[in-house]
């Protein structure tokens, strides 16, 4: 079990991380989501013994590794850590990198070792290649391996699909989730990408500024953000500002300009009494035209403003109310045109504007 109590770190006067406290149970697979700058690998290197907190401490199963009057070196922390640069040694074959931190077992159990989890990392023809002869996603696999070789109580990886094409990123988000799934080890996993932290992750943390502003299972983070930056983070690009908020028989109704638009319940936490307007912000995927749109609670008109094709689809900009946001359509528009649509109630994450 990892536990983060109170960590502070200080850089140039500066706290990159604020009293920050995480308690991760052994075989969680925890994802920190958040832009550069906010802190995510700074703990990562705190957690690996990288770095030295300012306050707080770290647990590993109840033993303290870092705090103000503690620090346990790195390799006696039993965590290991993949880098969005690899570091394979040049000179050395893959069977040989992946087997470097077992020189304590036999031949026969070292090489069996190795040879496991070349086949887990679906690499068992490339044991006797040099790194120069791999490909970026094959380096990775190697470094992964590497770091499951020693069977650490915690894997720590940072931004380790950073360096890959589109393709291979989705490709290996697949894989991570059936590996981590096999190894049953406590991974704590940093991007800045939450698609890719949802597709294998228990649990998002994610954090701004150096404290963490939500976390949660990753359909709870999607479905019900806590605030607007979170909401911006898991794609809720639309943003409509309503006027007027007051109840209403199932909720809550604002105005677009002359529309009448029916929302939930406020974000947890977020006041509406005092609102003199909301803004409400939707995911994209939760746009309905057509005949979809005349079974959902909310149907508005916007102005098409500005069009671009972006192959296969159009990007429409609208104007609704006093509110301009594009959106993606499979058909094409002009501008001037009225352009229809309908959301549920349900799917719209509500916050004072």
């Amino acid at each position: 079990m990892l536990e983060v109590s109170g960590l502070t770190r200080r850089i140039g006067g500066n706290n990159v991380l604020a009293d920050l406290s995480i308690s991760q149970p052994r075989g969680e697979v925890a994802c920190i989501v958040g832009p550069s700058g906010c802190g995510k690998s700074t703990l990562l290197r705190l957690v690996a013994g990288l770095d030295a907190p300012d306050a707080g401490e770290i647990r590993i199963d109840g033993e303290v590794m870092s705090s103000e009057r503690r620090m346990v070196p790195t390799h006696r922390r039993s965590i290991n850590m993949v880098f969005q640069d690899y570091a394979l040694w040049p000179h050395m074959r893959v069977g040989n990198i992946v087997g470097y931190g077992l020189a304590h077992l036999n031949r026969a159990d070292r090489e069996k070792r190795v040879s496991d989890l070349l086949r887990l990392m679906r690499i068992e023809a490339l044991g006797d290649r040099l790194p120069s002869q791999l490909s970026g996603g094959q380096q990775q696999r190697v470094a992964i391996a590497r770091a499951l070789a020693t069977s650490p109580r915690i894997l720590l990886l940072d931004e380790p699909l950073s360096n890959l094409d589109v393709q291979l990123r989705t490709e290996m988000r697949l894989e991570f989730a059936d590996l981590f799934r096999k190894v049953e080890t406590t991974v704590l996993y940093v991007t800045h990408d939450p698609l890719e932290a949802s597709s294998f992750a228990d649990r998002l943390i994610v954090m701004r500024k150096g404290q963490i502003e939500q976390q949660g299972d990753p359909q709870t983070l999607f479905s019900a953000p806590s605030s607007e930056w979170v909401a911006m983070l898991a794609g809720y690009d639309i943003r409509l500002t309503l006027e007027n908020p007051r109840p209403d028989q199932d909720g809550f109704i604002g105005n677009a300009g002359d529309q009448a638009v029916r929302f939930g319940a406020m974000a947890e936490g977020q006041p509406l009494a005092e609102a003199k307007s909301v803004l409400l912000m939707l995911h994209p995927t939760s746009l309905r035209f057509g005949d979809e749109r005349e079974k959902l609670d909310n149907r508005v008109s916007g102005t098409v403003v500005s069009t671009l094709y972006e192959g296969r689809q159009w990007r429409v900009s609208l104007k609704v109310g006093e509110s301009r946001f594009s959106i993606l359509v499979p058909f094409r528009c002009s501008v001037g045109e009225v352009l229809a649509f309908g959301f549920s109630s349900r799917d719209a994450a509500a916050f004072p504007a």
